[in-house]
């Protein structure tokens, strides 16, 4: 399920890598970094298959639940900027909502840690800091760099998901103790639960 745009690396027929999109342990020759999930790639599949499948036959279930989790992405972001203030907190997502994942949230909330707020949090609410490809480490994460995320956001980014499960009272819940604990690191004063 890799998609890599026609000519990227080619001059004419030969291909010709400028340089290489991930550095590390050299796999593939040395061309790519990472070894491949095999029973991740085959499930990835098979649930495609699936999806395909049910679509034929008319079960549009996926698309009710693309449309459940955005609303709760939608209520969490909107929770957060309400008691924090959008001066506070910053969608790192893309503005077009058909360039994002229904289920994902990446926010960064200015003058926070976001190792610090996760350590407070996290048996409470299941969330990661930073993004994906670099949750740990004082260095800002490339990934939000690329992004043009400010170093005052990306320094308090978490990353939050949703399912099709979720359900207002979590998402409140979950907004609740991120901002009761950003408001005691930041103290922006009381905030009711």
């Amino acid at each position: 399920c890799l998609y890599v745009r026609p000519g990227c690396f080619t001059t004419g027929s030969r291909v010709q890598p400028k340089k290489y999109m991930l550095l590390g342990g050299g796999q593939e020759g040395g061309k790519r970094s990472g070894t491949e999930n095999v029973p991740y790639i085959v499930a990835l599949g098979t649930a495609a298959d699936i999806i395909m499948k049910r679509t034929e036959q008319g079960d549009l279930q996926w698309q009710q639940n693309a449309h459940w989790m955005k609303a709760m992405r939608y209520r969490l972001k909107k929770n957060l900027v309400k008691a924090l203030g959008e001066d506070m907190v910053r969608d790192n997502g893309p503005d077009r909502h058909n360039y994002r994942l229904p289920n994902t949230l990446s926010i960064g909330i200015k003058s926070v840690q976001s190792g610090d707020l996760l350590n407070q949090i996290q048996r409470q609410v299941a969330c990661s800091a930073g993004s994906a490809c670099h949750a740990s480490g004082e260095q800002l994460s490339p990934v939000l760099e690329a992004m043009c995320v400010p170093s005052e956001f990306a320094r308090g980014t978490l990353r939050l998901s949703v399912g099709p499960d979720t359900t207002e009272e979590e998402i409140d819940k979950a907004s609740a103790i991120i901002i009761r604990e950003v408001t005691r690191q930041v103290g922006l004063g009381s905030t009711e639960d």
